[in-house]
């Protein structure tokens, strides 16, 4: 069982380096993957809870510590998740992460590409910006309003703006029943963010980004009867290439964000790509399932080769 503050540490290899992967409420089958290649590559890796992490900065300069012992400074660092916290939480969780990259460690992703495509609505205008066509999608705080607005689309899904894993999302055609559904979110400070449905009208594709390249691809299938394609809600994934086109898209789209390595889910409509969201923090067991590539081994690959570089 992962314990908060005793080190979930490993040491593999010479190198003597050492790689922080930074979760939520404990590791996930992803993390693990990526926790053991860092370990085999770097030397040693360390799998901790972004609330278990403290700093201190003073005349003597900066200090970091994983629960009440001190943390020497890690080579790189890679955000999983900050987990769940107000929002005093979170802002307290990235600036102890930037304390580590005051030090010299390398963060992935950079914190201020993961607040931009942690925000659903902030990520499509640069999916946009990066030559995307993107889904009719409406940002309200208002339920008169987004009961309004959606009356343009037949079928819409409100997705949580910071969610993820296909998780509260929920598929509606029926606006009555949104707006009651919507009118209790308002009241529990939800934003309310509707999407345009385009499942049914082509295939989605999950395409890995990493160092601006593809590596690797995948299309979507939905279990049956559900119209989630999330592999966390029993989605299976059938490998997949990539066109040029797309490929280049996708290369403008990380750039864009500022993303070292990302998710993008783009659903393929007579022709047109066109991009759902990007996740900054991707799970790849899916992927890499079907496509018999390590992913975390080539994540924490082209991680020690930027070190080096």
């Amino acid at each position: 069982m992962f314990s908060p503050h005793a080190p979930m540490e490993w040491a593999g290899g010479q190198l003597g380096l050492l790689a922080l992967i930074v979760v939520g409420r404990g590791p996930d089958w992803n993390d693990l993957a990526l926790a053991r290649a860092c370990r085999q590559l770097f030397g040693s890796s360390r799998l901790v809870r972004a609330q278990d992490l403290s700093a201190y900065v003073g005349p003597d300069g900066i200090k970091l510590w994983h629960g009440p012992g001190e943390l020497m400074v890690p080579e790189a660092c890679f955000i999983r998740s900050l987990g769940h916290g107000t929002h005093e939480q979170l802002v307290a969780r990235k600036a102890v992460l930037r304390a580590a990259e005051e030090l010299g460690s390398l963060l992935i992703n950079p914190i201020q590409a993961l607040e931009r495509a942690r925000d659903k609505f902030s990520a499509l205008l640069a999916l946009r910006r990066a030559g995307f066509m993107v889904p009719r999608t409406y940002l309200t705080e208002l339920s008169p309003v987004a009961y309004r607005l959606s009356s343009s689309m037949g079928k819409f899904v409100f997705k949580p703006i910071t969610g993820s894993l296909g998780f509260g999302s929920m598929l509606f055609e029926d606006r009555d029943l949104a707006f009651n559904i919507l009118r209790m979110l308002e009241t529990h400070g939800y934003p309310l963010y509707l999407q345009e449905f385009l499942g049914e009208g082509g295939r989605e594709l999950r395409i890995f980004m990493l160092a601006g390249e593809v590596v690797a691809s995948a299309e979507k299938i939905s279990p049956p009867g559900s119209w989630k394609k999330n592999v966390a809600q029993g989605a299976r994934m059938i490998r997949a290439e990539v066109p040029a086109e797309l490929e280049e898209m996708c290369k403008k789209a990380v750039q864009e964000l500022g993303l070292f390595y990302a998710g993008l889910d783009v659903i393929e409509v007579d022709g047109q790509f066109i991009a759902l969201e990007v996740n900054a923090a991707p799970n790849w067991k899916g992927l890499q399932e079907c496509t018999g590539l390590d992913i975390g081994y080539l994540l924490a690959s082209k991680v020690l080769e930027q070190l080096r570089s």
